[in-house]
């Protein structure tokens, strides 16, 4: 596991960077597949520093297992495999 400076350091700089191309940036930079990446990396990091709780960073805020959940019952239904059983 990664030390938890090197992590703070690399949410820092992502963080600043995609903070500037947000506050600074047309809307198609900071739409741009990278940086909306950058801010999913972001919220994972602050979630493993604890600044985030489980609970939230659970929910629709963040990865929004729920809906993941959604989508794993529909395609059970429509192929007859279970999620369950996936290895």
């Amino acid at each position: 596991m990664r030390n938890s400076e090197e992590i703070i350091q690399l949410k820092e700089e992502l963080s600043k960077l995609t903070a500037f191309i947000s506050d600074f940036g047309l809307e198609e930079e900071f739409h741009d597949t990278n940086v909306q990446f950058s801010c999913d990396i972001t919220d994972t990091l602050s979630w493993v520093l604890e600044e985030i709780s489980s609970e939230d960073f659970r929910s629709d805020n963040y990865v929004n297992l729920q809906h993941l959940k959604e989508i794993a019952s529909t395609i059970e239904k429509r192929t007859g495999n279970k999620l369950q059983d996936y290895k």
